[in-house]
Formats: C-alpha cells, sequence, structure tokens
C-alpha cells in the first residue's frame, strides 16, 4: 500500500472511533487531498464478507457514521469512507471554507472513480457494497453506469434525487443567475453562519442523543461543518438532476439496490425517489412512514428496522 499522509480524526469521550481506524489524506490529480478512513475487519468468527464503502450526505463527515461502521464490521465487512471534497476535513473548492461550492458534480464523479479503482481495488476484498445517504446517495447512483462492473449491490438511504419546492427553486436559479456570483451564498438557502440549529427546529431526525452527539463533535472543530451551500452548487445539482432523468438514463443500470425512502423527508423529495425506483430494473424501496430524513440517525426502534432491512437484502444476494 502506498505510504499516504497520516489525517486526524475526532473522538468524544463516549463516542470513539472503532477500533483498527486508519485515517489518511488521498491526493487527487488536481492536488486536491481527501480525507479517507478504512477498517480491515480483524474478526476471526467468520469469513469476511466484503467491503462496504459508506458515503454520507451534504455537510457531513465520516465522524459521524461511528456507530454505523461498527455495525458493519459486526457483520464482518470492511468498512471505507471520505469526505466528499468540499466538506468535513477534505479541501475545499473555494477560499471561504464555510461555503458549499463545487462548479460540476463531475469532479465528484472522478473522486469516487479514482478511490474505487485506485484505493478500493487494489487493497481491500470483493465484493464491493456502496451505501450512500441523501447527496452521497446522488453520487453514488450516478456513477454507476461506469463502475456497474465493481459494484455487487447498492443501499440508497433518502438519497437526493429531487425537492418538492423545485419548480421556486428552478426559477430562482434564472432569476439569481444575472446578479449573484456563483460562490455567493444562494438566496434562501438559510445560511446559519455558523449558528447551532436547536434540536426543536431541525428536519433530520427525532432522536435527540445522537443530534446532539453530532452537535458536540462539530463543537470540537467546528469548521468541519459547512455554513451553506452557494449559487454553484444549486447548479450543479439541478444539472445532476437533469442528467439521471432522462430517458433510458436509470433503465440500464442493473445493479441490485435497495432504496430505504422517508415518506415524510422534509430535506429531499420521497416522491422523486420513488419515481426513480420505478426506473431502475433491480431496485427494492421501503418506505418509512416515521422517520426523518437521517434514519442512521434516528432512534433505536426505526434503526433496528434498517438493519433487518439492510441484512435482509444482503442475505437474499448470499452476501
Amino acid at each position: 500500500m502506498i505510504d499516504y499522509q497520516e489525517a486526524p480524526y475526532l473522538e468524544l469521550d463516549n463516542y470513539k472511533a472503532p477500533k483498527g481506524i486508519k485515517c489518511i489524506f488521498i491526493p487527487m490529480d488536481d492536488n486536491k487531498k481527501i480525507r479517507l478512513a478504512y477498517w480491515q475487519n480483524s474478526s476471526m468468527q467468520s469469513k469476511i464478507r466484503g467491503t462496504v464503502l459508506l458515503q454520507q450526505g451534504h455537510n457531513e463527515f465520516i465522524e459521524k457514521y461511528y456507530e454505523t461502521i461498527q455495525e458493519l464490521l459486526d457483520r464482518n465487512f470492511h468498512v471505507i469512507c471520505f469526505d466528499w471534497r468540499g466538506q468535513g476535513m477534505s479541501d475545499r473548492m473555494t477560499n471561504d471554507i464555510h461555503k458549499q461550492y463545487i462548479e460540476d458534480f463531475t469532479i465528484h464523479d472522478n473522486d469516487l472513480f479514482f478511490i474505487v479503482k485506485k484505493f478500493i481495488n487494489i487493497n481491500l476484498p470483493k465484493p464491493l457494497i456502496v451505501f450512500g445517504h441523501s447527496m452521497g446517495g446522488c453520487l453514488i447512483l450516478s456513477v454507476l453506469p461506469k463502475l456497474q462492473n465493481d459494484i455487487k449491490a447498492v443501499i440508497l438511504s433518502a438519497p437526493m434525487l429531487g425537492f418538492k419546492n423545485e419548480k421556486l427553486l428552478n426559477i430562482l436559479i434564472g432569476l439569481f443567475s444575472f446578479f449573484v456570483s456563483s460562490k455567493s451564498y444562494f438566496p434562501g438557502s438559510k445560511p446559519n453562519m455558523g449558528l447551532e440549529t436547536p434540536f426543536e427546529k431541525n428536519d433530520l431526525t427525532t432522536d435527540y442523543k445522537r443530534y446532539r452527539r453530532t452537535q458536540n463533535l462539530v463543537r470540537k472543530l467546528p469548521d468541519i461543518r459547512l455554513w451553506g451551500v452557494t449559487y454553484a452548487w444549486v447548479k450543479a445539482v439541478k444539472k445532476r438532476f437533469n442528467k439521471i432523468r432522462k430517458e433510458n438514463w436509470a433503465e440500464n443500470i442493473k445493479n441490485d439496490i435497495l432504496i430505504i425512502n422517508s415518506l415524510k423527508d422534509r430535506v429531499v423529495s420521497s416522491k422523486k425517489i420513488i419515481e426513480m425506483h420505478k426506473r431502475l430494473p433491480n431496485s427494492k424501496i421501503i418506505n418509512y412512514s416515521n422517520a426523518e430524513h437521517e434514519i442512521l440517525m434516528e432512534d433505536d426502534k426505526k434503526r433496528e428496522k434498517f438493519w433487518k432491512n439492510f441484512d435482509e437484502f444482503m442475505n437474499k444476494l448470499s452476501i
């Protein structure tokens, strides 16, 4: 294995990284560094089942998923994840480290392609299962046409495939294109300028304990969290939606896909997720009626249901 630069990671007194973490920076072709963490399962109890690439959504970071990573390790998988460029502890794409800025999601595609081909395929065992939440789900799905042969199965958790108020969003994109800089905060995106969102006003989870845990991680390193999205990022999202909604795009994806969809999601459109499911020939969708956007940050009962769905999906595929 190449001798990569060691990268830092956060822990709390009561929330530690799973044992065996290796955290590194991987340089991309443009010399931007991606922070990546991986765990090579040392379990001797049963055969290793493969590798899970776990990818978070917009404005998230590796540490938020320690609990989920441990649950995957307990299921005898190796685990790998990385901070998307522009967030977490990966390099930003603008001098203002508080802004979510990217010119085109193709940049994310290239990073994902590089990490699968140049790191995972070389250093970790197959089969490869990719697991994407929200924006991560959108990006995972987007790259499948190029990586179908590398990936055995896919789990998409509340994938960002559309928003409820897209018509208004598209009007605003056109309206502000004449006088808003691409690096400006997008009007209406409500940047928080570093202020915390109280639990009572959050639209991500009903579980106070896990929401508070994420807040405590951010307090240790406030710059790990972004303040808001830019006009460029919103345009990049719109362009990606247009791409994946083209006729015959999804219909040619043959991977087995499990989709977890929250019908009361207030962040992404559950209807757009259902529409995509109907186009993907080998997908299964499970609709949750009482969960918010982040199923893996929900309460124990909802998470138990998720893991039952996950295990049934893996068993059906003999993984």
